[in-house]
């Protein structure tokens, strides 16, 4: 048999799934020089050519994609194996890499992932809140939650529960521009709007009809943002419950159109499709989904 390490083999499998030896380099917090150092030594020690490499691209030889496959597969067999070891201790341990959508991060996730820590101590959560899609595989999560349709049919998708929205402003708003009964009566409105969405598809406007000429101040991508301009009197903000949950019950916000509200948004956990998941990442995800579902309710 050849002389390589496992971690050169790790690192082999983590540039071709995502993509660059830059992106293996920040998964396997190292250095691009210690990867592609690897990769020599293994092709060295193998006798055989694993990639054709420029400085722009990558792409695995007939060897390389056969050994690819071979190897993706041993790595698996070998984090089932320490997983199965696990399962005879008292606790779970390891790290559960996920990623969250800012704000259902803070307000949702962040109060129940002491609850889960506290019940697995050796398990550590390694939580990454932004907005944008993140690339799984290329970053190295394990999970991700998502609040909207998915896309990536490479992806495994868990509904989770679905999050009602609503079209609120402030009082003071109301007052001085009236209340509108309907979308096509949002003409003539300032309306405050979620950059990563379709005028048409944030404000349930129908194929076939016009959009009503609306008043646009303020377009972010970020629903904190707009909750606080709508409670400053700016206009009227279509948004997720969640959000404006708090704002409601005080009565700085109330909602408007309630019998137009839009379609609610799907909370899905999402984790990469692989021949394998690790114990502790189905136990999260089966807790999550538990948790998630009684908050959201």
């Amino acid at each position: 048999m050849k002389e390589y390490d496992l971690t050169s083999l790790r690192s082999f499998v983590a540039v071709i799934e995502t993509g660059s030896f830059y992106n293996a380099a920040v998964q396997m917090e190292t250095s691009s020089a210690s990867i592609s150092r690897r990769i020599s030594a293994l092709e060295q020690s193998l006798g055989v050519r694993l990639l054709n490499r420029t400085t722009r691209h990558l792409e695995l030889t007939t060897a390389g994609e056969q050994f690819f496959q071979d190897v993706k597969d041993i790595l698996a067999a070998l984090e089932q194996a320490e997983e199965r070891l696990n399962c005879f201790q008292e606790t779970l341990s390891g790290v559960i890499r996920v990623s969250a959508p800012l704000t259902f991060g803070v307000k949702k996730l962040a109060p129940l992932l002491p609850l889960f820590m506290a019940k697995y101590p050796q398990v550590t959560v390694q939580l990454q809140l932004e907005d944008r899609l993140s690339d799984l595989v290329s970053e190295g999560l394990d999970l991700a939650l998502r609040i909207s349709a998915l896309n990536d049919s490479s992806l495994v998708c868990s509904h989770i529960a679905d999050l009602p929205r609503l079209f609120c402003a402030s009082p003071g708003y109301l007052e001085r521009k009236g209340v509108p009964a309907s979308p096509a009566g949002l003409a003539g409105h300032s309306c405050l709007r979620y950059s990563l969405l379709s005028a048409r598809d944030e404000w349930g406007i129908a194929e076939g009809k016009e959009l009503p000429e609306m008043h646009t101040p303020l377009i972010s991508d970020n629903g904190d943002v707009l909750r606080e301009a709508a409670i400053q009197g700016m206009g009227i903000a279509m948004l997720p419950w969640f959000i404006v949950e708090d704002a409601l019950h005080a009565g700085t916000l109330v909602p408007v159109m309630q019998a137009h509200s839009p379609s609610p948004l799907p909370l899905s956990l999402i984790r990469p499709t692989r021949h394998y998941t690790p114990v502790r990442v189905t136990t999260f995800m089966a807790w999550l989904r538990e948790a998630l579902y009684s908050s959201t309710s």
